[in-house]
């Protein structure tokens, strides 16, 4: 189904920041850009975060049974768009993107804003997208301010 033009023009008026996910399995690492993301729950700390089905990362987070956030700060913005124009599938993109392993093996953006390494606690398919459940288990916060994704910037 596609969507009325109306409808995706107010949609791109919602405000997001940019994240880029890390995931870690044996036999693989990746690292994506991602938007969709926000707090569901504080007790426990809980995030929800929307991944294409089509993307490499889907498969990796369901296979790793969790996931990493890495918050880009303003700084960042080549990263966002590096690791958010190619597919894993087609590159190790942990050779262009400095990388430091959280606690839970998962990489995470060196320099990042904040971090947050969650467990994944539940999945649920919604249209195009899985939404991923992450229990956050350690999190960390440095000075700076936080990317904002404004969609012609990134995909115009």
């Amino acid at each position: 189904m596609q969507t009325p033009a109306g409808i995706k023009n107010a949609m791109s008026a919602i405000t997001h920041g940019v994240y880029v996910l890390g995931v870690h399995t044996p036999e693989k690492d990746n690292l994506m850009t991602a938007a969709w993301l926000c707090q569901v729950s504080s007790a426990p700390p809980t995030l929800a975060v929307a991944v294409s089905s089509k993307h490499l990362t889907t498969q990796l987070i369901s296979q790793a049974g969790g996931f990493a956030v890495s918050v880009l700060s303003e700084e960042q913005r080549e990263t966002a768009l590096r690791n958010g124009r190619i597919s894993g599938r087609d590159c190790d993109k942990l050779l262009d993107t400095p990388t430091v392993p959280g606690e839970t093996g998962h990489p995470l953006v060196a320099k990042a804003l904040a971090y947050l390494e969650c467990e994944l606690t539940d999945s649920l398919a919604a249209g195009d997208h899985v939404v991923f459940l992450g229990q956050v288990v350690r999190g960390e916060r440095y000075p700076g301010e936080p990317l904002l994704y404004r969609e012609p910037e990134f995909f115009g």
